[in-house]
């Protein structure tokens, strides 16, 4: 039986695929894009039983693109996992973190995250937008804020003022 890891970052992706019986790990980086994460999926698809992702920013597409693809996906808690992982000694890579999480999926002793359902995460994304949407509207503009706070010299632009305040 074949378990898959997939460690999720913002320009890459680390899979590990692990072959339970034999033990044998195939490895495997990709970019972090719908079109190589496919190529991937038709790589593995029918072959792996489960796939592990670590519940870190940017998962939900992962998650999604994985479930539409047929895959039994499993949402791991990234500090649970870490407490299994124990003190190490080695440096800490992305090979690693791939290799531990399939190994963690294949002994059934992942620690895993909750994940909403359909309807939850719609509305979930919906509060989202509409955060996003009135922070945009009242938000004050690059060049007359800096990140530590209000630019003494400028004023601000925004309808609410700096950092979203009444002036």
């Amino acid at each position: 039986m074949l378990y898959a890891a997939i460690d999720i970052h913002k320009h890459a992706f680390q899979a590990a695929v692990l072959d339970a019986e034999s033990g044998e790990v195939v490895e495997e980086r990709f970019a972090a894009d719908r079109e190589s994460l496919t190529r991937w999926t038709e790589r593995w698809r029918g072959r792996v039983v489960a796939v592990a992702i670590e519940a870190t920013t940017g998962w939900r597409w992962v998650w999604r693109e994985l479930e539409r693809e047929g895959f039994d996906v499993h949402l791991a808690e990234p500090v649970q996992t870490r407490a299994l992982l124990g003190r190490r000694h080695s440096a800490k890579t992305d090979r690693l973190d791939a290799r531990w999480l399939a190994r963690l999926l294949a002994k059934e002793m992942l620690p895993e995250s909750w994940i909403p359902p359909a309807q939850i995460q719609e509305l979930r994304d919906r509060t989202r937008l509409r955060k996003a949407l009135a922070v945009g509207v009242s938000a004050c503009t690059p060049t007359c804020c800096t990140r530590a706070g209000r630019a003494r010299d400028r004023t601000c632009s925004g309808r609410r003022g700096c950092a979203g305040r009444r002036r």
